[in-house]
């Protein structure tokens, strides 16, 4: 029998969890939740999810699986709404990039038995330079040769914490466990510092004199900075995501200060060779990371093909031991 996972938000990434999750309809039968009525429908007729369920407490009555995509800002009310409709055993998966403070929200606000891991996913490489969100930006490979980071809250068991990384392996990505705190420390450099980026420069050109005209010279190089400010139903769980990880962002922020000041005393000193030598490191630096993202150490070898179809085979039994409560043992010695 197919067990449910439930998808809570059907934009980008919970539309391309679904999609991903199709190759396994036998194992999975995937539902959907959305606030917008036409999404859940849309995200129906994509193949996206198997059901839709517009009563979000009704979608995860039966779920063994709960997995948020959603913004940082809706997530503490999601998790009160669903709170006391979980059966026991259930797994609370998440994306929003505050590990944290839903980390938090979640221990305040599930009852026992019922566990969260945080996940922190990368995306294929071969969406990196995409813009736009929402659906119709949602891939079945957007996490393939990815990785995805997963954050166990304390307490909960190995079964669990192994549950999650099946999953993990089914969207095509490579599981790597890590705490929140280390997590957060990642997605304030490489995730809310660039859309932070984009907001700045967005600030700081689009409200200058002469903008209307000097609009029109702006192009790729422009674009793709302020590409990560375009997707309007994001602003509240990026000013969310913001203040929940301020201590990190905030010491990000500084260190892009300190290198931003530095080029401008290069640049009004006119000394040539320091600011060739950071514009070249800086580089050399972009091209070496964007070149590893597409070794062959990312990519799907035999082995991982092996581990993730003995994911797919085990993803039963481990539900299952869920269903007769080995997951709910709180005696069990957790991660």
């Amino acid at each position: 029998m197919a067990v449910q996972l439930t998808i809570i938000g059907l934009g980008q990434m919970g539309g391309s969890i679904g999609l991903a999750l199709a190759a396994h309809k036998e194992k999975i039968k995937r539902v959907g939740h959305d606030k917008d009525a036409d999404a859940a429908r849309a995200a129906q007729k994509a193949g996206a999810v198997d059901a839709v369920q517009f009563n979000l407490p009704a979608s995860v009555e039966q779920a063994d699986v709960v997995i948020l995509a959603l913004p940082l800002n809706e997530v503490p009310d999601t998790l009160r709404h669903i709170q006391r409709d979980l059966k026991e055993g259930a797994l609370v998966l998440d994306l929003s990039p505050a590990k944290q403070q839903v980390e938090a929200w979640a221990q305040e606000s599930l009852p026992r038995g019922r566990y969260y891991i945080g996940l922190a996913p990368s995306i294929n490489p071969a969406y990196f330079m995409e813009t736009g969100g929402g659906l119709d930006a949602a891939h079945a490979d957007l996490f393939q040769d990815a990785t995805v980071f997963l954050c166990p809250s304390r307490g909960v068991p190995e079964s669990a914490v192994q549950l999650g990384m099946d999953i993990v392996r089914m969207l095509g990505a490579t599981p790597i466990i890590t705490d929140a705190a280390e997590a957060d420390g990642f997605l304030a450099s490489v995730m809310l510092l660039p859309k932070l980026l984009a907001v700045s420069l967005v600030d700081v050109t689009a409200d200058q004199p002469g903008w209307k005209d000097a609009s029109q010279l702006a192009a790729r190089s422009y674009g793709t900075v302020v590409a990560s400010a375009f997707d309007r139903d994001q602003a509240d769980g990026l000013r969310a995501a913001a203040l929940a990880n301020r201590d990190n962002l905030v010491r990000v922020l500084d260190e892009y200060l300190a290198s931003l000041r530095e080029l401008r005393d290069q640049i009004q000193a006119g000394d040539r060779g320091e600011l060739d030598k950071k514009i070249r490191a800086a580089q050399d630096e972009a091209y070496d990371w964007l070149a590893e993202r597409h070794l062959e150490k990312y990519r799907i070898t035999d082995k991982m093909n092996n581990e993730r179809g003995a994911a797919n085979s085990s993803l039963g039994a481990r539900l299952r031991q869920s269903l007769f409560g080995s997951l709910a043992d709180p005696d069990r010695k957790g991660k």
